[in-house]
């Protein structure tokens, strides 16, 4: 074969079957953060935007132009917002602001506000982004609170709300 024809039929067999290489891995990051400038606690989730796209029944529109419209932006908080239990130790909900969402490469980025809370006896976090509609959808909740980390991981087979401390 012709080094030509070899380089096509390869770039050929790339492009053709890229679907099936893209991300292979259904996850996602939440970072709980306190803003000092603000005094806010900050919520950050990233997540697959493709991924976010199929759980809210658009997977056949553009990405970018989905996150670029104020409906679909709306759209993505709808989405979100009670997905995403955030408690302290008691089980008493965190009044979540929306703030919105944008898209930056693969991810779509979706932000929230919160009062600060006392860090007290810790937080229960319950976070199922996407697990409804992919069964292998994995979600790492990381609280930062002064220098302090905690982590919540919750995937297959572990589901339910998961308690943090902080003593």
């Amino acid at each position: 074969m012709r080094p030509n024809l070899l380089i096509s039929v390869l770039a050929g067999a790339v492009i053709f079957t890229a679907p099936v290489f893209a991300h292979r891995l259904h996850a996602g990051v939440t970072e709980v953060t306190i803003n000092s400038s603000t005094n806010e606690m900050e919520i950050v989730h990233r997540l697959f935007a493709d991924d976010l796209l199929v759980a809210i029944g658009r997977d056949n529109v553009h990405e970018a132009e989905f996150f670029a419209t104020a409906e679909g932006v709306e759209e993505v908080g709808a989405y979100v917002t009670p997905l995403f239990r955030f408690a302290d130790n008691t089980g008493l909900l965190f009044d979540l602001t929306y703030i919105g969402a944008e898209m930056d490469g693969e991810f779509a980025w979706i932000y929230f506000t919160a009062d600060v809370p006392e860090i007290g006896n810790g937080f229960i976090v319950d976070n199922d982004l996407l697990a409804e509609q992919f069964d292998d959808q994995s979600m790492m909740t990381n609280l930062h609170f002064d220098s302090a980390v905690r982590t919540a991981f919750q995937g297959p087979g572990r589901r339910d709300p998961i308690r943090l401390s902080f003593d």
